[in-house]
Parts: C-alpha cells; sequence; structure tokens
C-alpha cells in the first residue's frame, strides 16, 4: 500500500514538472514576439525622424551662423602656444634636382596670392597668333622647370577659414574670393549674389531663376490644366 502511494507521489510531481515546463515555453514564445515588436517599432519611429527632417528642413536657406566682428577664430586659442612657422616668403623656383630647403618650402609673395601653374598672364596677348582651328588657345602653357615656381601660394590677408559643409554649398566669404565680376554680369540669372560678407549661391542658374524644384512644380501645374504655363 505504502508503494503504491509513493509512485502516485511521483507520478504526480512529475506531471506538475511537465506543466511548469510547458507553461513557461508557452510564457517565453508569448514574450518573444512581443520584443521583436518593440525592436520593429524603435526601428520604424528612428527612420521616420530621419526621414521628417529631410523632408522639411530648408534647402535653400542653411543656418548660417556668423561669429561677432571682433570674435577670435576658433583655433586662435590652440595656436597661441604654438611656434610659429618659420617659411620665408621669397619668390624661388625649382631646381634639379627638387629639394627643399631646411626652413621648408618657402612662401610667395602676396601679390601672387592668385597664382595659376600653368598659367602665363601675358598669354592673353599672343591669342591672335595662335592656330585657332587646333584650338591652341584652350592648352596649358607651362613654363621650363627652371622658371616654375617653387613657392606655397599665399592666402589674402583677410582670408577666413573656408565654411564648413553643408552650408559651403551655398555660402562663401567673400573675402576669400573678392572678385565681384560674375555677380554684377550673372546677378539677374541667380547664379551668385553679394550678400553682405558672403556670396550666395542660390541655385537655379539661367533656366531656374527659383530652382529646378519650383521650375518642375510649375510644370506639373500646367499638366493638370490649372493655370497657363509662362517659361
Amino acid at each position: 500500500m505504502a508503494l503504491d502511494i509513493g509512485k502516485q507521489q511521483r507520478r504526480h510531481g512529475k506531471e506538475e514538472r511537465r506543466r511548469g515546463l510547458g507553461s513557461s515555453a508557452s510564457a517565453a514564445a508569448a514574450a518573444e514576439p512581443r520584443s521583436v515588436q518593440l525592436l520593429l517599432l524603435g526601428v520604424a519611429l528612428v527612420a521616420g525622424s530621419f526621414y521628417a527632417g529631410t523632408v522639411f528642413r530648408s534647402p535653400s536657406s542653411p543656418a548660417l551662423i556668423l561669429p561677432p566682428s571682433g570674435s577670435r577664430s576658433p583655433d586662435s586659442s590652440r595656436t597661441q602656444g604654438a611656434p610659429k612657422f618659420t617659411n620665408r616668403v621669397s619668390l624661388s623656383y625649382q631646381t634639379k634636382p627638387i629639394s627643399v630647403p631646411d626652413y621648408g618650402i618657402a612662401v610667395c609673395p602676396l601679390e601672387y596670392n592668385e597664382y595659376i601653374p600653368c598659367h602665363d598672364a601675358s598669354y592673353i596677348s599672343q591669342l591672335k597668333n595662335l592656330d585657332r582651328s587646333r584650338h591652341e588657345e584652350l592648352e596649358s602653357i607651362c613654363p621650363p622647370q627652371e622658371k616654375r615656381l617653387f613657392c606655397l601660394v599665399p592666402p589674402p590677408n583677410d582670408y577666413k577659414i573656408p565654411i564648413r559643409w553643408p552650408t559651403s554649398r551655398d555660402y562663401v566669404w567673400r573675402s576669400n574670393v573678392n572678385h565681384s565680376r560674375l555677380a554684377e554680369v550673372k546677378g539677374g540669372q541667380n547664379w551668385v549674389h553679394e550678400k553682405g560678407k558672403l556670396w550666395w549661391f542660390p541655385g537655379g542658374g539661367t533656366h531656374f531663376k527659383h530652382g529646378a524644384s519650383e521650375y518642375i512644380e510649375r510644370w506639373n501645374i500646367a499638366e493638370r490644366g490649372r493655370t497657363s504655363f509662362a517659361a
């Protein structure tokens, strides 16, 4: 009799353990889809925020924070204790073989701040004597090696650190490229405009005065027959 009771108790214990394992497995199976759903929801929220940022941002007028007129350059504090450059200002030419002096490569005089390699300014006066049928006027005129400059082209006196991307896509410091001829000639065609201390490149050029997106939208309106299209 006692043996039968012990067998029944052991059998009952095994059944209870099986029930416990089954319930834990079902709970884990129920929790797994929930965690996957939460993960997918998080990924969707991140993707949606990036998409909203690209849709609702203003591409035509990126944020540009100009430093105060009397403020220092961001790197000025770091360069105060640094040794100054020892490069000399000298109009030097290439040698054979090319060698760099101990004091480093010299800096060209300031009047060479717009120097273009293989471009001779006197070349313009020779255009009429060139064979235009062979388009010799488009060739680069490089002087012999002994007449080629071997010095660093200096920046203008009021040169500023270039504006960082993506703002630099639309804005450039005027002091870095201080030539207004293109703005005067092409100002009405939205190539480049003077904007305070900056050159502003609004985009669109000759054919898209208000940008390509506005031009395409006018085409869509014309196709739908809402208004007449005037180029």
